[in-house]
Order: structure tokens, then C-alpha cells, then sequence
């Protein structure tokens, strides 16, 4: 699994495999895994125009959940729990509102209040963070100096990271 730009897209010729062989197979690491992997799917399975802004965590009356309430940039968390731990949340407001405890817009606002003292904050530091990688000069140092400060990367980890969710 890897990012990358419509620039870097574009100028392989539109073509993924190029793409692999001369961009991104500058990577060591990467050019050892294209080169001796054994791939599940024939061809590459791409998704494309992924934004990490923020988004409504309730539209329409709907409360939403997982991606459709906000991505998690990649080297930031675990999508999976958040969207898990997301759906909790909204279970927990829509059985008030079910239980006739709170009304739809109070339920609303509770769903929306909670998802972003869960998530807001970890959300916004994992965009920081993604935005120091797709320059290389800027990734090269952000690299350099995380690698020499093991509590700053520490500290990122735990903010991007959340915890535990049972």
C-alpha cells in the first residue's frame, strides 16, 4: 500500500506499473518488496482523490461513521478501530434518542460533540504530519529529526494514535 501524487501519475505516462519501476522503486525498501513480492491481484487495485480535510460527522441527519466522517492520513492510526470506536459513539446517542431520553438534533449535536473530542485533535496532527511527506527535502528532514528525538516520535505516535478501544 503506498501514496502518491496525480504529478508523480502524470509523469510515469498514467501508467502504474511505470510508475512502480521509476519513481517509486527509488525507495530501496520499496523497490526490494516490488521486486520479490508475490502480489495477491494481477493488476494494482487504486483508489484515487483521497482528502484528509476535515468533514461533517453528521449530514443530512445522518450520523456518519469510519471514512465518511473523516480519514486518518495513513502513517496516523489505525482506520479500522477509529471507525469502530466511532460507531459506538453513535450508538450511544441513537439509543438515547431511540429511548425517547433526547430529541434528533440533540442526538445529533452529542454524536458530533463526542466524535470530536474523540478524534479532532488526532485527525489534525495526523494532517500535519502527512504534510511533511510528498516533498522529499522536507521529508528527508522531517525524517532526519524525528529519528534523533525518539520522545517527539513518541509523542506523535501517541497522539496519532489514540488508545485502546474495547
Amino acid at each position: 500500500c503506498y501514496l502518491t501524487t496525480a504529478d508523480q501519475l502524470s509523469y510515469a505516462g498514467n501508467k502504474i506499473e511505470k510508475l512502480e519501476t521509476t519513481i517509486l522503486s527509488q525507495n530501496q525498501i520499496l523497490s526490494e518488496i516490488f521486486s520479490k513480492a508475490d502480489f495477491l491481484y494481477e493488476k494494482p487495485l487504486t483508489i484515487a482523490q483521497i482528502s484528509f480535510d476535515q468533514k461533517k460527522q453528521v449530514e443530512n441527519h445522518v450520523l456518519m461513521v469510519g471514512d465518511a466522517s473523516g480519514l486518518i492520513t495513513p502513517l496516523c492510526g489505525n482506520g479500522m478501530s477509529m471507525a469502530m470506536h466511532a460507531s459506538s459513539l453513535a450508538f450511544q446517542a441513537m439509543q438515547l434518542f431511540l429511548e425517547g431520553s433526547i430529541n434528533r438534533e440533540q442526538m445529533e449535536k452529542r454524536y458530533s460533540k463526542a466524535w470530536k473530542r474523540q478524534f479532532s485533535k488526532r485527525l489534525a496532527i495526523g494532517r500535519i504530519v502527512q504534510s511533511f511527506f510528498g516533498n522529499p527535502f522536507v521529508t528527508r528532514i522531517f525524517l532526519s529529526t524525528i529519528s534523533k528525538m525518539p520522545k517527539l516520535a513518541n509523542w506523535l505516535i501517541r497522539q496519532t494514535h489514540g488508545n485502546s478501544f474495547v
